[in-house]
């Protein structure tokens, strides 16, 4: 017969040793491995921060030339020879001046066609937009939207 026999299921319980509960695991890395690892990373991140950054930065002209065209789009009418104006002044921003500023006419759409990547938007309108500059002021909102399209996509 056993010590135990004719105890409750109560007191037996109230007989066992109390629990031990594990040390909490810690969170911080326990080999040098993980050190070097998020050195890695915090290393690739401030490199992936910096070329936005740059990116950002380079892409300035092309939000004040939207801006600016915005702007134009208020005016009544909008001014043809003002859009021209503002996509010469754009690409001698983007490219290197003795590659666009003596561009007019024919190479002038060319140079718009092939700059956009051939977008559809900007090669229709491209005879339009390189004329537009010695036309009397008119107000066509395909000018604009071509130029504002121009502004978004051309790749410098």
């Amino acid at each position: 017969m056993s010590r135990y026999d004719g105890l409750s299921l109560s007191q037996l319980i109230d007989l066992l040793h109390p629990m031990v509960t594990p040390e909490p695991v810690s969170m911080a890395p326990a080999t040098s491995g993980w050190w070097v690892l998020g050195g890695w990373l915090l290393a690739l991140m401030l490199i992936a921060l910096g070329h936005r950054v740059a990116a950002y930065r380079r892409n300035r002209y092309r939000r004040e030339a939207l801006r600016a065209l915005d702007a134009l789009a208020q005016q009544e009418p909008a001014a043809s020879q003002a859009i021209a104006v503002l996509l010469k002044r754009t690409a001698l921003g983007a490219y290197p001046r003795r590659d666009v500023a003596a561009l007019q006419g024919d190479a002038w759409a060319a140079f718009l066609c092939t700059s956009s990547g051939n977008d559809p938007v900007v090669t229709a309108a491209a005879p339009s937009l390189a004329r537009a500059a010695y036309l009397a002021p008119v107000n066509d909102p395909q000018l604009l939207a071509a130029a504002r399209r121009w502004v978004q996509v051309h790749r410098a």
